[in-house]
């Protein structure tokens, strides 16, 4: 059924925040049944800091078709992400984001797979305090 929401709320930064420029890391197990459209899959929360951009590392879990985007807060950051088609990385540079607490990030496939595949997804969140 399409629209679940997986929570990862455990992933917390659990250490103290560098001056200057820093990654965020998350990464998540997907199930074959977790990219159907409108599923959501929690990554964590961000700490307060300026986020500038992401970097989207899936693996391939699907043979066609899986669209996905990555929202922090609010905010869509990066849309129309195909990368977990083929496993194919990328680096989407944003304008610059102020959070001023904590915010959950999140990935939402906005286009169901075909064919679906278990995998994973990293995503590492380029920071600054």
């Amino acid at each position: 059924m399409a629209g679940e929401t997986t929570a990862a709320l455990s992933n917390d930064v659990p250490f103290e925040l560098p001056a200057g420029m820093f990654l965020v890391p998350f990464s998540v197990a997907y199930s074959t049944t977790q990219n159907e459209t409108n599923d959501v899959m929690e990554l964590g929360y961000l700490p307060a800091c300026t986020v500038y951009g992401v970097h989207y590392s899936p693996s391939a879990m699907a043979a066609s078709a899986l669209v996905q985007k990555i929202t922090v807060g609010s905010t869509d950051i990066a849309t129309g992400l195909t990368g977990a088609v083929l496993g194919t990385p990328s680096y989407q540079p944003i304008a610059p984001l102020v959070l001023t607490t904590k915010t959950l990030a999140k990935v939402t496939s906005t286009t169901a797979a075909t064919t679906p595949a278990a995998g994973t997804l990293k995503c590492a969140f380029l920071c600054q305090k």
